[in-house]
């Protein structure tokens, strides 16, 4: 099965990039993505669904460790969501080369990869052998607008050249 009609089966659909960008309330100033030979690296990815952080808070206190699975899962469909903007299909995914998941959570917690996991059997149910990838996850006292994780990944493309990376002003609607 191909990535787009994997996400179709999963029933979880991708969300707009204008949707991703205007949910952010953090006066980032970044692009989404940049390339490099054949490297698309990937900004930091939080879980938005329909608009709205999805889980906000630490792990071990506001959200759990399956909320956070949760979140982490739905921040991959995001990852892709920027993966799809910036090569225009899925099917120019050549491998999910690496992954760093970030995971805001409280002193003590050590279930970082249970979490991030979420993030991780995604990747796998769309692209198969090729979402397996190198990762490390990482706890931090707290992210940007209270998101309870956020990742980033490094994604090796088809070596055609991908489209720019995204601001947050590119894509908000002119007043």
């Amino acid at each position: 099965m191909d990535p787009e009609q994997a996400i179709l089966s999963l029933g979880s659909p991708l969300p707009e990039m204008r949707e991703l960008y205007s949910a952010s309330r953090t006066g980032a100033k970044y692009v989404s993505h940049v390339q490099a030979g054949e490297l698309l690296y990937l900004s930091g990815v939080v879980p938005i669904r329909n608009g709205k952080p999805l889980f906000q808070g630490q792990v071990g206190k506001e959200v759990s460790v399956e909320q956070g699975y949760e979140a982490s899962r739905q921040a991959a469909l995001c990852a892709l969501t920027v993966i799809r903007y910036a090569m225009g299909s899925l099917n120019r995914v050549q491998q999910i080369v690496q992954m760093t998941g970030y995971v805001s959570s409280v002193a003590g917690f050590t279930d970082q990869s249970r979490v991030v996991n979420g993030a991780t059997d995604l990747l796998v149910q769309v692209f198969g052998e090729r979402g397996r990838h190198a990762r490390v996850s990482l706890s931090c006292g707290g992210l940007p607008a209270n998101y309870c994780v956020e990742l980033a990944l490094v994604v090796q493309v088809d070596g055609k050249a991908v489209r720019p990376g995204a601001r947050k002003e590119d894509l908000e609607p002119s007043t």
